[in-house]
């Protein structure tokens, strides 16, 4: 397009962005006050964006909003570079100091507070694959009749299942079960626990302590909850503060699609890449989804697949959302690589 259609174009969508209310050729021209031309020449211009199907007019009186295709042009073609100021950039550097914690802990209060910074939704889908490491499997007695198996991996993935017993456990039956579990099962990785080596422990403790055999099929919950992708969402009631979610339906609509981690997952599992994505409206995927934009990153660290996104309106501010989400990106490939520093000995 030629520059002035360009200049416009970003005028509107950013006014539009700013305000949620149709833009008129004056206020295109109070923005752009060094774009020499009559307001009827910028008229011109929003009818020739409106025939090219980058703006359209909702009422006849009113001014331009843009379309899915104004938004998408915007973002590939005129998405300004935008600095993080400072105050924010240590918000979410703060965010990622806590390598204390497990992945799945840390993660939750992660997307938490990074919902509270930027005032969207956020998102994050952890997905382990088979080459992450067990680096501890143990039976520990909490009472005579209370255990508690605990696996934690190489990738800070922490699980534990407390068994209430229908006898009595003694220190010597603990202490040969956990001998046993780590003769078959040792320094492998999650990959190693297959169904089929589970189902040969279940068999060689039937033979050798036949009342801990059901010890197996805890692993085997525990390993297949290991490998099933975890999603985490926070701040599902910010997208009910903008106006297009006002209307009964279309909150109902985004609160559903937000409560399911199945549609999560499958949304930001089709659409993250190891560069940023911008997703709009329909790309998103399902009717009830049109009125929302996507912001999405994956990273790949220790064999898993992390990730982030920022849920929000379509007229999110995708300037500022792209700038936090690739910043946030940063802090936590740097928690990533900081935990495994720290737990790299484990």
């Amino acid at each position: 397009m030629k520059e002035r259609l360009n200049r416009i174009l970003r005028a509107v969508i950013e006014s539009y962005i700013e305000t949620g209310e149709p833009v008129s050729s004056k206020s295109v021209l109070e923005r752009e006050s060094d774009i020499r031309v009559s307001s009827a020449t910028v008229r011109n211009d929003l009818a020739e964006l409106e025939r090219q199907g980058y703006l359209e007019q909702p009422h006849t009186s009113a001014g331009r909003v843009p379309t899915e295709s104004g938004y998408r042009y915007y973002v590939d073609n005129l998405l300004p570079a935008r600095e993080l100021d400072d105050k924010l950039a240590l918000s979410l550097e703060s965010v990622a100091q806590h390598v204390e914690m497990s992945v799945d802990e840390f993660f939750q209060t992660a997307i938490s507070a990074f919902s509270k910074i930027t005032g969207y939704t956020s998102a994050a889908v952890i997905s382990h694959n088979n080459s992450d490491r067990i680096i501890k499997l143990e039976v520990v007695k909490s009472a005579d009749d209370m255990i508690n198996l605990i696996v934690i991996t190489k990738s800070g993935v922490v699980r534990n299942s407390f068994c209430r017993l229908y006898f009595l456990a003694t220190d010597k039956d603990v202490e040969m079960l956990n001998r046993t579990l780590d003769e078959f099962i040792g320094d492998n990785n999650v990959g190693y626990l297959d169904d089929s080596l589970l189902d040969e422990l279940e068999k060689e403790l039937a033979k050798r302590q036949q009342k801990w055999d059901f010890i197996a099929g805890v692993i085997k919950n525990i390993v297949s909850n290991i490998k099933k992708p975890h999603v985490f969402v926070s701040g599902q009631e910010k997208m009910l503060s903008y106006p297009e979610f006002y209307e009964v339906h279309k909150a109902k609509n985004v609160m559903s699609f937000l409560s399911e981690e199945q549609q999560v997952y499958d949304v930001l599992s089709s659409s993250a890449e190891d560069r940023l994505n911008v997703i709009i409206g329909s790309e998103i995927g399902g009717e009830s989804l049109n009125d929302m934009g996507l912001v999405v990153r994956r990273y790949n660290g220790d064999g898993s697949d992390y990730t982030f996104s920022l849920f929000g309106p379509k007229r999110m501010d995708y300037g500022k959302t792209v700038s936090q989400v690739e910043y946030f990106m940063k802090c936590i490939e740097r928690y990533l690589k900081d935990r495994g520093n720290t737990h790299g000995g484990e």
